[in-house]
């Protein structure tokens, strides 16, 4: 693709931004998503975790394909691991649309099993490793960089209560449009890889002065300085809570330093509340986050348990500040994987995501000392085994 096609625009970051939807379930999310690519007139830029071959991702490919055809310009970026056939299946067929794809650290056998042999470079264990850990589990989609729909949803029909019925997970996103949009265009551009010497110039130059990561409406994790700003900022803004922390997250396995910030809020008087799934698509995550329920119990802090569905959301609600996005509290997302948070800056969204935060705790169990020391004594076992090696999890 011409660097032309990958130029960054130079619309000016702002403090709010001009448009903001919330979506709370698949389909009202899918609909806006197939809306917007169908709408879009000069460029589409998505990012996601996991992108199937199902009705939901055959409905996708196909208003990208139709996008493609248009002369809009597409690009498309998939993780390897969490999308590991994608290519032989619709990576492929965008490609002959006319769309630009790549696979963000796509492993070597994948390579290998579809004959590009000549792509696999030397082998090492070590390599391996650091390909399988580092990940991009960002879920974004960029339209005409101005418009972005940022979040959890993954391209998945798990996502959809019309396919997946009852069981459809329950996950949190928003559109945004604004300047501050650009960020997100960025991020993308660094994972999708520039095409040019220059042009990673022109990102470095850009990253290494970039200052205050914390003041703006978009949170990346690109550099090690954006994760210890990033969580530092969180920790003080939980320590320094007045009425309320409630948090929403799929995987709970955090650092010590959150459970003592969550732990100091609740003894100053704030609402702490931790909402987690009962049950989970990653099978061993609520045994080792029970693992942490008796310090945070012992600390004031509530905890809930979401009972009906998977709860996939990622959601951090302070006084009246608040975030989304693909940030799950666990040292994966902490140290590891790519992630991208927005932070919401109207007050009507901020109540609606207040709002859907209560609603969510009527569908939750409350973990208390009394029902957790009822707790099975081989799950308390199991989970503080688990929470040994947290810091892979």
């Amino acid at each position: 693709m011409a660097e032309a096609d990958l130029q960054i625009t130079s619309i000016i970051s702002k403090r709010e931004w001009q448009e903001e939807q919330l979506f709370f379930e698949g389909d009202p999310y899918y609909s806006e998503l197939c809306s917007a690519l169908s709408s879009a007139c000069k460029s589409i830029e998505l990012e996601v975790y996991i992108f199937d071959n199902d009705p939901i991702g055959e409905m996708i490919c196909e208003q990208l394909e139709r996008a493609a055809g248009r002369g809009v310009v597409v690009r498309v970026l998939v993780d390897g691991f969490g999308s590991p056939n994608w290519y032989s299946t619709f990576g492929s067929r965008l490609e002959r649309a006319g769309a630009a794809v790549r696979i963000y650290r796509e492993l070597p056998w994948r390579r290998i099993l579809s004959g590009r042999w000549h792509e696999v470079s030397k082998f090492s264990l070590s390599a391996l490793l650091g390909r399988m850990n580092r990940r991009n589990h960002r879920k974004v989609c960029i339209f005409d960089q101005r418009t972005a729909l940022v979040g959890s949803f993954n391209i998945a029909a798990c996502h959809s209560a019309e396919i997946s019925g009852e069981s459809a997970w329950r996950d949190t996103a928003v559109k945004v449009s604004g300047g501050a949009v650009v960020d997100l265009l960025r991020a993308f551009n660094t994972a999708f890889g520039p095409t040019s010497g220059r042009y990673i110039e022109k990102i470095k130059a850009w990253y290494k002065g970039r200052r205050g990561y914390t003041d703006g409406l978009v949170r990346l994790n690109i550099t090690r300085r954006m994760r210890r700003s990033n969580y530092g900022e969180l920790l003080k803004r939980i320590r320094r809570a007045k009425s309320r922390v409630w948090i929403e997250t799929a995987y709970f396995a955090p650092k010590l330093s959150l459970i003592r910030a969550l732990k100091a809020a609740a003894r100053k008087g704030a609402d702490v509340r931790l909402l987690v799934p009962h049950n989970s698509d990653v099978f061993f995550m609520p045994i080792i986050t029970s693992a942490y329920y008796e310090s945070l119990l012992k600390g004031q802090v509530r905890v809930y348990e979401y009972l009906p569905r998977m709860l996939h959301a990622k959601s951090v609600l302070i006084d009246d500040w608040a975030m989304v996005g693909s940030t799950n509290l666990n040292h994966r997302s902490l140290l590891h994987d790519l992630e991208v948070d927005v932070v919401l800056s109207s007050e009507e969204s901020i109540r609606t995501l207040a709002d859907q935060t209560l609603e969510d705790l009527n569908n939750c169990v409350e973990i208390t000392k009394q029902n957790w020391k009822g707790a099975p004594f081989w799950k308390r076992i199991v989970g503080a085994l688990l929470y040994k090696f947290r810091n892979w999890l």
